[in-house]
């Protein structure tokens, strides 16, 4: 698999320095020298397990799920998932990091506490939430979460069963996001505006009500883009693997747990 190329031309960061011990982060210690990245996941335990193994095969600790996760306390299936999961994780060594998506139960994900030193949502051992508009460095990198998209199928689901208005980034989700300064690298699960996503939505399959909402959401994810300019941008949502070109900065989607691995994910190698 190809890493969808390396992350070039870094740009200013803000660094957050903290003072007095704090206890380890999962995510920075040990800094990653490569991580996996994956499509969505919604729950395919088949499909979560075989990216770990391939994480724990390369010696990589990391995976970066781009949203779509499958957090459904209140399924039994979603607590069959999270359970085989975290028993993978453990015996690969390996920490699973996602962003949210549109179709996660957010009530339910957005008890769970934050961590105030680290930033992350534990969700079970080894298995992590981003939260949205989280900052962290890698190597002198600056990378940022940003979960949320558009449920264009929510005319077919029950609110509050099967999607949530939390799905969308909110006005204070894209302001804590512009709010630091540039970034290198976005982890999301929408594109932004701008990008052309191959095979979306041909005219007349959705309810026009939709995809203006749908665009809307994107108009987001590109503001963000614009205020913070990385250098690349990870997404899944739209089941399809492709890489287009933004301005200054490198689009990559990666397809969801149906398709093949080498469209599911991708490894980068954070040293290049």
């Amino acid at each position: 698999m190809d890493s969808g190329g390396p992350i070039i031309g870094l740009l200013p960061i803000v660094v957050v320095q903290h003072r007095g011990r704090m206890p380890p982060n999962p995510l920075l210690s040990p800094e990653p020298t490569a991580v996996v990245l994956a499509g969505d996941w919604d729950a395919n335990i088949g499909r979560a397990i075989e990216v770990v193994q391939l994480a724990g095969s390369r010696g990589i600790r990391v995976v970066l799920q781009l949203g779509d996760f499958g957090f459904a306390v209140e399924s039994g299936w979603g607590d069959a998932f999270l359970a085989a999961l975290s028993r993978q994780c453990v015996q690969e060594d390996v920490d699973v990091f996602f962003v949210d998506g549109n179709h996660e139960d957010f009530p339910e994900l957005l008890r769970l506490p934050i961590d105030r030193e680290t930033g992350l949502r534990r969700v079970a051992p080894r298995v992590y939430h981003l939260p949205r508009a989280l900052r962290w460095v890698w190597h002198g990198a600056t990378w940022m979460a940003l979960g949320g998209a558009h449920s264009m199928d929510r005319r077919e689901r029950r609110e509050g069963v099967a999607w949530w208005p939390d799905e969308h980034l909110s006005d204070a989700d894209v302001a804590r996001a512009v709010g630091a300064g540039p970034v290198d690298a976005i982890i999301a699960h929408d594109a932004p505006d701008g990008v052309d996503i191959p095979g979306l939505w041909p005219a007349g399959s959705v309810p026009a009500s939709e995809a203006a909402a749908a665009q809307r959401h994107r108009q987001h994810v590109g503001h963000v883009v614009e205020q913070t300019q990385p250098a690349v941008l990870f997404h899944g949502h739209y089941h399809v693997r492709y890489a287009a070109v933004r301005g200054h900065t490198k689009v990559v989607g990666l397809a969801d747990d149906s398709a093949p691995l080498r469209d599911h994910c991708s490894v980068l190698d954070l040293m290049r």
